[in-house]
């Protein structure tokens, strides 16, 4: 039976590397103005509408689980947080940095 060649795992993680590497170099992501709009852009994805509405069907099947009496408060909880905690981020520094500065 022939032997198949299996490259070492640490080649692939070298070339993740070195492919990040290069990205960071171009003049492109080296200057501060993209870093503002990508920040932006993951701030929208992150409490934009796919999310929004994610979390509404999550709110949803909490109700529906609770209405079958097949509802683990503990999954609630964490789903009612997690929600809390994504579309309020902003807030939440806001405060903290207002609190920072008086």
């Amino acid at each position: 039976m022939p032997m198949k060649y299996k490259p070492p795992k640490r080649l692939g993680n070298i070339f993740i590397l070195i492919a990040i590497s290069a990205v960071f170099l171009l003049p492109e992501t080296a200057m501060a103005t993209p870093w503002d709009s990508t920040s932006q852009q993951i701030l929208a994805i992150f409490t934009g509408g796919l999310t929004r509405t994610i979390a509404i069907i999550s709110v949803i099947a909490c109700g529906i689980a609770a209405i079958a009496g097949k509802l683990s408060w503990d999954w609630a909880i964490k789903i009612i947080v997690g929600i809390v905690l994504i579309f309020g981020a902003a807030s939440i520094v806001d405060y903290i940095i207002a609190g920072a500065t008086a």
